[in-house]
């Protein structure tokens, strides 16, 4: 447990040293994240039919989002979603935004729907989160988002052109509205199976949820029936 925590400890410095050399260099740091293809589907991971769901809440600008997407997400891919227990879905919402037509957290949500458009939105949520820059500091204007988006194989042109889609800003509208209407005002928030928990676990506690909902998603032995083997999960 010590070596998990100091190994998630490390992960979170390396990713707040990337973001400083971001900010002192101006240049771009790749993620380096990349997930099965055949698991993903527009702003989810993994199948269908998996028995548990995280639905995720986050604003781009938020760092503790990228602390979550860029450390504890991929934990959670390669442990559950992988072997078909866990679905993911990302809802990306503009709460810390100052307003208007260059509010940083819309332009990138409005970005990702983009990206999601193109096959591509978790290229794009990975090279964001990695590249934030703080919170309305103009991190995500709209020449570095753009610069971002082209990072992670989009095309400048038509992602440029898409920040204006009137259908792709307001998909972001109706996806703010939906989260503040269920209480949720702060990033990232977390539902397993419906069911909120603390975004400050850990991942080996959030684990300890997603077997529990896991646990209670599958369906009873019959009467006098041997019980089944536990999963195995990957440390």
């Amino acid at each position: 447990m010590i070596a998990a925590t100091l190994v998630g400890v490390l992960i979170v410095v390396l990713v707040a040293v990337n973001q400083l050399g971001n900010r002192v260099t101006g240049t771009l740091s790749d993620p380096g994240t990349a997930y099965p293809p055949a698991l993903l589907d527009g702003t989810t991971i993994g199948t269908a039919d998996a028995p548990v769901t995280l639905e995720v809440y986050e604003d781009f600008q938020c760092p503790f989002c990228a602390q979550y997407s860029l450390s504890t997400e991929p934990v959670l891919v390669s442990r559950y979603v992988t072997p078909g227990t866990l679905r993911i879905v990302h809802h990306d919402i503009a709460i810390l935004g100052r307003g208007g037509s260059e509010d940083e957290s819309k332009l990138a949500a409005t970005g990702a729907t983009c990206a999601e458009r193109e096959g591509r939105y978790w290229e794009y949520a990975h090279w964001v989160y990695n590249n934030q820059d703080g919170e309305n500091a103009g991190g995500f204007r709209r020449e570095r988002l753009t610069s971002i988006a082209e990072a992670a194989g989009l095309d400048p042109g038509a992602f440029g052109a898409c920040l204006d889609d009137a259908s792709a800003i307001g998909e972001v509208a109706t996806t703010t509205t939906e989260a503040t209407n269920l209480g949720i005002h702060s990033t990232p928030t977390l539902y397993v199976n419906g069911t909120k928990i603390d975004t400050t676990l850990s991942p080996d506690e959030i684990g300890a949820r997603i077997e529990a909902a896991a646990a209670s998603a599958a369906p009873s032995p019959p009467a006098g029936a041997s019980p089944a083997a536990s999963p195995s999960v990957e440390p």
